[in-house]
């Protein structure tokens, strides 16, 4: 039933990304990128509310007090309920950093940056970094003194986190990328049509080129899919594992997540090999050639600590009913 809950959640999660990105397409000024949100819709009603008259100043003076003190406020909450930890300091920094945050984002044009267009983009972003690190450091500060249960529980809860980051990393970030490259590919047709030379070549077709972004973001979407199921899989590991770590269904399970992760390693190795030598073969005909080294260092070492872990998980049980004979 947990299970289900979750899975509505991320599919939710889901459907909110891709309608962010069909808002991105028409409305840009206001939904320009996924890091950007909340914070440059919030920006931009109380801009004009702000706008509207005396009292709908004030009305946005208040709702930006308390939007900008909210971090602070669960801080206060945490302490109260004898839940917070040293890490919850944090939030008054964090609290600090939203007003400067909301105050840019209802006045965008006072951001200066080099490169056009990349205030809210940069604001959002340091916020969600200070955010993610404030999380990590009070998960450190209250694992270290945990007991089995709590360690548990709050790896559960991490992987749920790693879930919904992945089905971000799908239906945000990948399909974002690729409405991002089909708009410049039409933008490099448009240019192409009225005799403006974009490469030499007559080859160049828009429909090839188009065709292969859509490849693209299937093969950057795969690992991340498979990430997703390997989330669930892992659930179920640590529930069998807390559960009876020496009964079948315990090792059946470690061994599910090991078999999964070998297969979804090398089917993403498989596809993003197969990617680059087919693009290689139509580069001709491409407006855009997408290259990227990829060595998943990191992939195979998790793959061999599960690998390892089924080998623990095997020996222990095969211990264990040896000393029941004994016994």
């Amino acid at each position: 039933m947990r299970d289900k809950k979750i899975c509505f959640l991320l599919l939710l999660e889901a459907v909110a990304c891709i309608l962010f990105c069909v808002l991105q397409v028409g409305y840009a000024d206001i939904f320009s990128r996924a890091v950007a949100f909340p914070f440059e819709q919030i920006g931009f009603v109380l801009r004009l509310l702000s706008l509207s008259g005396t009292i709908g100043n004030a009305a946005a003076i208040v709702v930006y007090l308390m939007l900008g003190f909210a971090p602070l406020l669960a801080g206060g909450v945490l302490y109260v309920t004898g839940k917070g930890n040293r890490a919850d300091l944090l939030l008054a920094g964090l609290s600090i950093l939203l007003f400067f945050v909301l105050y840019y984002m209802i006045n965008p044009g006072l951001l200066e940056m080099a490169v056009p267009e990349s205030g809210k983009w940069a604001c959002g972003s340091v916020f969600y970094s200070a955010f993610f690190g404030y999380l990590v450091l009070r998960a450190l500060g209250g694992s270290v003194s945990s007991d089995l249960k709590r360690l548990q529980k709050g790896l559960l809860r991490l992987l749920w986190l790693l879930a919904a980051v992945f089905v971000y990393a799908v239906f945000g970030s990948c399909l974002e990328t690729l409405v991002s490259s089909m708009q410049t590919l039409q933008g490099a047709g448009q240019a192409a049509e009225y005799g403006i030379t974009i490469a030499q070549g007559s080859s160049l077709s828009i429909s090839v080129s188009r065709s292969f972004l859509i490849l693209q973001f299937f093969v950057d979407a795969l690992p991340y899919l498979f990430n997703i199921r390997i989330v669930f899989l892992a659930v179920r590991v640590i529930r069998e594992l807390a559960a009876d770590r020496y009964s079948d269904g315990a090792v059946l399970a470690v061994a599910k997540l090991a078999d999964f992760c070998v297969r979804a390693l090398a089917l993403s190795t498989i596809a993003g090999v197969a990617f680059h030598i087919l693009q290689f073969a139509f580069a001709g005909r491409l407006y855009q050639v997408h290259i990227e080294i990829v060595i998943p260092v990191t992939s195979v070492l998790f793959v061999f600590v599960v690998l390892l872990l089924v080998r623990y998980v095997q020996e222990d049980q095969k211990l264990k009913q040896e000393h029941d004979l004994i016994i």
